[in-house]
């Protein structure tokens, strides 16, 4: 009777819901082989030998099993995840493949100016000739934001894709994390009035907010 109670212990808790707790656990951690584990309504994680996380959503599409990559944590959150996950599953309602509407998305995003491009633009026409640290600002981008945001096009980062970010850095750094989110703001508040991106996710972050 134990056992089986164990068994259906062990089963109930790997069909649970995936949560934030049990991502930042795993994530980086080597495994003794790839799996994956549901979280629900087709979403999944597909976690390497290596501890990398890329979540995925299940679906059927004519007539046959498919699956379309959505991202990799923590570059998405699991919120966001959830909500792509919702996105493709209303494609698919309209007849639509994920798979087909990802490339799209993809063939978008190239062509849409990306945050570097943007930064280095406003960096060529405003920080050099304004700001003595010019140098510095640049360093802080290439080493922290690039990595992580830079081919992303500016106006498809979230308030939340920053300040995931933000929080990062400055919690090691935080005069970089500081410099970081002014040069930012500035950035994209020159991205707005040039029509570049239609509202500014910055505006109300500061450096007291960034927590």
């Amino acid at each position: 009777m134990m056992w089986h109670f164990g068994l259906f212990f062990m089963y109930s808790w790997w069909c649970m819901a995936i949560a934030d707790t049990w991502l930042k656990a795993t994530i980086n951690k080597k495994q003794e082989s790839a799996f994956e584990r549901t979280d629900r309504e087709g979403l999944s994680v597909r976690v390497s030998a290596k501890g990398k996380i890329v979540f995925q959503l299940r679906y059927r599409y004519d007539k046959k099993q498919h699956r379309v990559d959505i991202g990799t944590y923590p570059l998405i959150t699991l919120k966001n995840a959830r909500e792509e996950a919702q996105r493709f599953k209303s494609e698919l309602e309209k007849g639509n493949d994920p798979r087909v509407v990802k490339k799209i998305q993809l063939r978008e995003t190239i062509d849409a100016l990306t945050m570097e491009a943007a930064f280095r633009k406003w960096y060529q026409s405003y920080c050099i000739s304004n700001k003595k640290n010019h140098a510095e600002i640049m360093r802080s981008y290439e080493l922290y934001v690039f990595p992580k945001l830079g081919n992303l096009p500016l106006d498809k980062i979230t308030t939340d894709m920053w300040m995931t970010l933000l929080e990062k850095v400055t919690k090691k750094t935080p005069s970089i994390g500081d410099r970081i989110l002014t040069n930012s703001k500035q950035m994209m508040s020159w991205a707005a009035r040039r029509k570049i991106i239609d509202n500014n996710p910055l505006i109300e972050i500061n450096a007291k907010t960034n927590s």
